[in-house]
């Protein structure tokens, strides 16, 4: 990731509906992950849902997220890639880990292992497609323990409430020793699951600026200290939104950043300096309501300004 005091960026491929209906192809996805990857985006995400419904509009869809990293892996050769986040309610945490050591062999060592527990509440994903409802988060502390220790230190026997293994190990085993493990979470038990077993923490929380990196930045220090670790080795990762506009200025919105590219670019930096190392960025037109645009290629067009301005120095 960035080491020049700005924070790494990543970008998520559109497995979800473009405004207006319909969706990308596999070969828009592909010319988009190496659109970002020669723009120097730092890392590349898939979302891991597979059908939602929300307020004013019929249930959408997702392509498979697995399917479009594995296909993302090959289409590039630098940018890291992964799961924004891996659902653990959606496969079983043995084969999840099994799943990303072949991925990291594929991709040469590039990916980075998001995992989050899901929500059954919000995401009709669980009963659409008939996945166990009960004690997400539970389940995802089970499962979170698993994985981990598959990827460290295997082979790994576990009997929990929800999952279990038996002498499970990972062979062969991929490019690394560690694949970096990151969960995303923002309350208490999920932050405390983070702290105990993750490389990173992304905090589920929109930041506009550095106010709100400060505040996820304390809670993971808090998390930390509630489970006796060091706060300062667990890295604290975001993610924001910006609607660009058609003048490439990014429109004042709530909850979104907004300015100039030099502007957002020293909101960037600012909010890199109150302890935040990566942001994954969601831009879209301005024209678009959604809360989370897919990304488009024109839209990209419109962000490249705004990565270049964040790369130079501050």
């Amino acid at each position: 990731m960035a080491d020049d005091g700005t924070p790494g960026i990543g970008l998520t491929l559109p497995t979800w509906p473009l405004r207006g209906g319909g969706y990308a192809s596999w070969r828009d996805m592909r010319q988009l992950a190496r659109d970002a990857e020669a723009l120097g985006v730092d890392t590349l995400w898939v979302s891991d849902h597979l059908q939602r419904r929300v307020a004013g509009r019929a249930p959408f869809g997702f392509w498979e997220c697995w399917t479009i990293l594995t296909a993302a892996a090959e289409a590039t050769s630098r940018i890291a890639i992964g799961p924004y986040v891996a659902n653990t309610g959606f496969r079983n945490p043995g084969l999840l880990a099994r799943m990303a050591a072949t991925l990291d062999e594929v991709s040469g060592g590039r990916l980075v292992l998001g995992l989050g527990s899901g929500n059954p509440a919000t995401d009709e994903s669980w009963r659409a497609f008939g996945f166990e409802t009960a004690a997400p988060v539970s389940r995802f502390e089970e499962s979170v323990e698993i994985i981990a220790r598959l990827l460290r230190e295997p082979p790994v026997t576990f009997q929990g409430e929800h999952v279990r293994t038996d002498g499970a190990d990972i062979l062969p085993r991929g490019p690394r020793d560690r694949v970096p493990v990151w969960i995303g979470g923002k309350g208490e038990r999920t932050l405390a699951i983070a702290a105990r077993w993750a490389d990173a923490v992304n905090v589920n929380v929109a930041l506009t600026g550095a106010g709100d990196a400060r505040a996820i930045v304390s809670r993971a220090a808090a998390a930390c200290e509630r489970v006796g670790r060091d706060p300062a080795t667990l890295a604290v990762t975001g993610w924001a939104r910006l609607a660009l506009g058609a003048d490439g200025i990014a429109v004042e919105r709530e909850g979104r950043l907004a300015g100039s590219p030099a502007e957002v670019a020293a909101t960037f930096r600012a909010i890199r300096a109150a302890g935040v190392t990566h942001l994954t960025l969601y831009p879209g037109d301005a024209e678009d309501p959604s809360p989370l645009p897919a990304l488009t290629a024109p839209v990209l067009e419109r962000f490249a300004p705004f990565l270049e301005a964040l790369r130079l120095p501050g």
